[in-house]
């Protein structure tokens, strides 16, 4: 398994993409609009975006389904449409990919919260789950449960995959710096998570989204004290700035987004990449960095 290969060798820091809901945003999708539609009806973008991703030199690419579990395509009445969206998404990505790359599945948050904020069951997050898990298994090389806020919902998506994969799972919660240190809306510490996420044996514990480059460097210093498994990190180009249309836009310069991944991969993490407002030009002067390390 060329994923494991990668994480034993300490030589090697895996490159992972950057933003596709930002890129989908940027060619012209409808604010409100769930991008993993455009799986099936604009397949030409989706394979754009992830051959651009592996051209600049990304080891791995995720799938377009961030938010193609059961739950969260019924708050956009789209359920129905599970398998298609799922099976389109991994066959624009096996398009793009080269020899020697490999596929991730992405699994993002159902958009269900629970009491009470909202009404949903660790139960009903796992059924969603397991329906998506169920499609994506055969065409992808390892699993990223990313952006999540909740690490009951996260040890679900964990359950999902497990009762189905033995594939590598990387597990990713998104987090807020407070004046306490960082913690998710729903009010876990990043200790906490750290913990449950070593109990539910995951290969790799990262954060993504939320923070900006800079203050992903004073969480992966932290994160890097807590665990010996290996560590992912994907930030968001520091943060958005919302135009008259409803669009976010960042702004934060490349140059310094990937001065911060420098600083990251120099604490020791193992896995980088990018969150929204990243691009495959990121992308590709991070390979840079690495390739001079």
């Amino acid at each position: 398994m060329l994923f494991h290969d990668w994480l034993k060798d300490d030589s090697k820091i895996i490159l992972f993409d950057g933003g596709m809901g930002s890129e989908i945003f940027k060619r012209g999708i409808k604010p409100g609009k769930l991008p993993d539609t455009y799986n099936i009806e604009k397949p030409a973008i989706i394979y754009e975006i992830h051959k651009a991703y592996y051209d600049a030199g990304a080891d791995m690419c995720q799938s377009n389904t961030f938010g193609a579990s059961y739950l969260n395509l019924q708050n956009y009445k789209v359920e129905d449409q599970i398998r298609e969206i799922n099976e389109r998404a991994l066959e624009n990505i096996k398009k793009a990919r080269p020899s020697n790359r490999l596929i991730v599945a992405d699994i993002g948050p159902s958009g269900q919260f629970r009491p009470p904020v909202g009404n949903a069951k660790p139960d009903q997050w796992v059924s969603s789950f397991v329906k998506q898990v169920n499609v994506l298994e055969e065409g992808v090389d390892l699993w990223h449960i990313e952006t999540m806020s909740d690490i009951e919902e996260m040890i679900a998506a964990i359950e999902a995959i497990k009762s189905i994969s033995t594939k590598p799972i990387i597990s990713s919660m998104t987090y807020k710096k407070t004046k306490r240190g960082f913690f998710t809306i729903m009010g876990d510490s990043l200790e906490k998570c750290v913990d449950i996420q070593e109990k539910a044996n995951v290969d790799v514990i990262g954060a993504n989204c939320t923070l900006g480059s800079d203050e992903m460097v004073l969480l992966i210093k932290e994160l890097k004290n807590l665990t010996d498994r290996p560590v992912s990190a994907k930030p968001n180009a520091g943060q958005p700035r919302i135009d008259n249309n409803n669009r976010a836009h960042y702004d934060q310069p490349i140059k310094d987004f990937v001065s911060d991944i420098h600083k990251i991969i120099q604490l020791g993490a193992k896995v980088v990449g990018g969150c929204c407002g990243t691009s495959p030009d990121t992308i590709c002067e991070i390979k840079k960095v690495i390739d001079s390390l």
